[in-house]
């Protein structure tokens, strides 16, 4: 199940859980005015949930977002090209491997080993593009206002 899938489960099934709650405790109580009080304490608890959840989710999109704004700002230029850098050698293995190296190999008749990464590099490898395509789609964007509003969707 992906995060997303959890995150609108935990989101959109509290109240079915509530209810299933609560009429597990009216079976128990059979009292109409402690059910009631019952279903008013449950009720209030997952609301209160949800919005610890929610509060949690916007946290760290501001937090993400404000990591983002600070790298694209920063005057260090090298910083600035340090994502490129691990793109492009991203980029230059996978060249190595699938076409210098087969051409050689091919050409040559022997056997060429390949550059052996670890998959981790990949996973580093594949954030840091998704992110510096972000980055560099922002800064063709201009403003700061208009990458905010076509994240949030908000025209304020």
């Amino acid at each position: 199940m992906g995060i997303f899938s959890k995150i609108i489960n935990a989101v959109s099934s509290p109240l079915g859980f509530a209810k299933e709650i609560i009429g597990v405790a009216k079976k128990l109580t059979g009292d109409p005015e402690k059910d009631k009080e019952f279903e008013l304490q449950i009720l209030t608890m997952t609301q209160r949930r949800d919005s610890e959840i929610e509060e949690t989710l916007r946290a760290e999109m501001a937090a993400k977002e404000r990591v983002l704004v600070a790298e694209l700002n920063q005057g260090d230029n090298y910083t600035k090209r340090a994502r490129p850098t691990v793109v492009y050698a991203g980029l230059g293995i996978v060249f190595l491997n699938h076409i210098v190296l087969p051409w050689i190999a091919a050409f040559a008749q022997i056997e060429v080993p390949k550059i052996e990464v670890p998959p981790i590099f990949w996973t580093g490898w594949s954030g840091i593009v998704i992110t510096w395509s972000i980055g560099r789609s922002a800064e063709k964007m201009g403003s700061k206002k208009k990458i905010v509003s076509a994240i949030t969707g908000n025209n304020n």
